[in-house]
């Protein structure tokens, strides 16, 4: 492949996570799921991209290229992806390497062949910002008040040989599990995938966190996370992913928190980690905003306390007693809230929102620990194969939130789904979080050239701001009877 720039300028690992490029029978159940992914990339800048991916198995073979350009976004969907016709069913990873900034996201797609059900989940590939030696991870889970799993994929950036690692685990009394740390080895480019139903040294029930550790402290990692309900039967009424991280903050931002929200219920949970314990107690204050759209007090402080916490913790919204408080102070008499969290620490945390629509609804997304001036969603659409939506939810990261932040919101058509629609671009102010369901926003008389013919629009967003953001997106999709809702961070520049 010809580059116009040295490759170097990005390199984007993707650690395909349990399910792979194309389906196989996952790690643990019967042969009954099949699972399929997609991904997208997205080009930061105005320079076309030439890219580059490489596909890898299981034991860090590789076993296939593609190249390629990417001008505004471009999607691949794995069961119709001629570069892998001439492989069997293949569990692996993938390596991409282009000569201008990209983002890239994977979504998961786990269909059950004897009940009909379908199961999402969307993580971000890990550029190099979001690699490194070790790797924090604030929430895991082996059967789980009867209910929820977790599986882990650790990805080795290597070029070459094996990388040896090791996997601590901790209760969620912040102690590390006696047997802990595993250790393994994993080859270059490839992904080990570590199911916590397997991890013998686990007690059932357990909940926890991890921290992945390259021997040689040089070699970054990749990790991703899948949550899911419905193991030994393999329903997956839940499927929610995220990526391990490589650092945190004294401050992070939780953007979408709920307690009965919307009137569909839908609840919360946050999952925190002390990236300094058990060895320094972190005291972390909890601030919280209502932040229902449109409401114009969105910047004022609701209600706030103070908790240490030694190594991690999990908290889900509606079994806690200060929600009950907030609910008898700020909405007395209304059951339903929707809003946002801001941690702050004395030592350095990580965490994750796990956002649930029950029975069937789940979606995660890791807390906001930076902001920048310019932010990506690769992928966002209306109407897309007639039943996928999308909204996005960003925040001020400034610290100042009282003064309002003046956005462009940038809608990027992906120029092979409709070739006749055109870019677009809408201007607005808001104060602390601010979002925005695509289905309404694209219907303003502003956006309509956007939207093809039959109102659908498939593409990627690009906001640019005053101050520093950051935000999530969320997509729904598909059967409402299914696991259909799915959710990523935004990627920052």
């Amino acid at each position: 492949m010809t580059r116009k720039t040295a490759v170097s300028f990005l390199l984007v690992f993707f650690a395909l996570a349990v399910f792979g490029i194309i389906g196989v029978g996952a790690q643990i159940g019967d042969d009954d799921l099949l699972h399929n992914t997609s991904w997208t990339f997205q080009n930061l800048v105005t320079n076309v991209a030439d890219v580059e991916v490489g596909f890898y198995n299981t034991q860090g073979s590789l076993i296939t290229t593609h190249a390629f350009t990417v001008a505004g976004s471009t999607s691949f969907w794995a069961p119709t992806y001629t570069n892998l016709d001439n492989f069997e069913p293949l569990d692996g990873s993938l390596v991409a390497q282009a000569t201008q900034p990209l983002a890239s996201i994977s979504n998961q797609v786990a269909a059950n062949q004897t009940t009909g059900k379908v199961g999402y989940s969307t993580y971000r590939g890990s550029t190099m910002k979001q690699v490194a030696p070790t790797i924090y991870v604030p929430i895991l889970m082996k059967n789980f008040g009867n209910k929820y799993w977790t599986e882990v994929s650790i990805q080795s950036t290597a070029s070459t040989g094996s990388t040896a690692i090791n996997i601590h685990y901790f209760d969620e009394k912040g102690n590390e599990v006696p047997g802990s740390p595993i250790a393994a080895l994993v080859p270059a480019g490839s992904a080990l995938r570590v199911a916590q139903v397997d991890e013998d040294i686990l007690p059932d029930g357990y909940i926890g966190s991890m921290i992945v550790e390259a021997i040689d402290t040089v070699t970054p990692l990749a990790v991703v996370v899948n949550e899911f309900t419905g193991y030994p039967e393999r329903m997956y009424d839940e499927f929610y992913s995220y990526e391990g991280m490589v650092s945190g903050a004294s401050r992070v931002v939780l953007p979408a928190v709920f307690v009965n929200g919307y009137g569909v219920d839908y609840q919360a949970s946050t999952s925190v980690q002390n990236l300094n314990g058990p060895d320094k107690v972190a005291e972390v204050t909890w601030r919280f905003y209502d932040t229902t759209p449109g409401n114009p007090n969105a910047s004022t402080e609701i209600l706030s306390f103070t908790e240490k916490i030694t190594t991690s913790k999990s908290v889900y919204y509606p079994e806690v007693d200060y929600v009950q408080q907030l609910k008898d102070g700020y909405l007395p008499g209304d059951d339903a809230w929707v809003g946002s969290l801001v941690l702050e620490s004395t030592e350095p945390i990580v965490a994750i929102v796990n956002e649930l629509n029950l029975p069937y609804h789940a979606a995660s997304y890791v807390g906001l620990t930076e902001g920048k001036t310019e932010l990506f969603f690769p992928l966002a659409f209306v109407k897309a194969y007639g039943y996928a939506n999308t909204s996005f939810s960003i925040a001020d990261m400034s610290g100042d939130i009282t003064t309002p932040v003046s956005v462009t919101v940038e809608y990027i058509v992906d120029k092979v789904k409709c070739p006749t629609c055109s870019n677009t671009s809408d201007t607005y102010t808001f104060s602390n979080i601010d979002s925005r369901y695509q289905p309404e926003h694209l219907n303003e008389e502003l956006l309509k050239i956007a939207l093809s013919p039959d109102g659908v629009f498939v593409g990627s967003i690009r906001i640019r701001a005053n101050k520093p953001i950051n935000g999530i997106m969320n997509e729904v999709l598909g059967d409402y009877n299914a696991d259909n809702m799915t959710s990523f961070n935004a990627f920052l520049k």
